[in-house]
């Protein structure tokens, strides 16, 4: 499984629930996995970069978070 870090506002906009999500960067950032960004667009690059954010991995994933938090 793939995810992103992206903007929240970005996400909302886009029909992304950020209540269903984890927040990071005091809920300005949200993490979303590639199905959700597949709703955005089915090209998981294009929709990640649309929202602010770019495809990573979970371990990518994880040490993001920490950076964030």
């Amino acid at each position: 499984m793939l995810y992103s870090i992206i903007d929240t506002k970005k996400g909302e906009a886009n029909g992304i629930v950020p209540r269903l999500h984890i927040l990071c960067d005091k809920g300005a950032k949200m993490i979303v996995n590639e199905n959700e960004l597949r709703t955005v667009n089915p090209d998981i690059e294009a929709a990640a970069e649309m929202l602010g954010g770019t495809v990573m991995t979970e371990g990518e994933i994880i040490n993001e978070t920490k950076k964030l938090k």
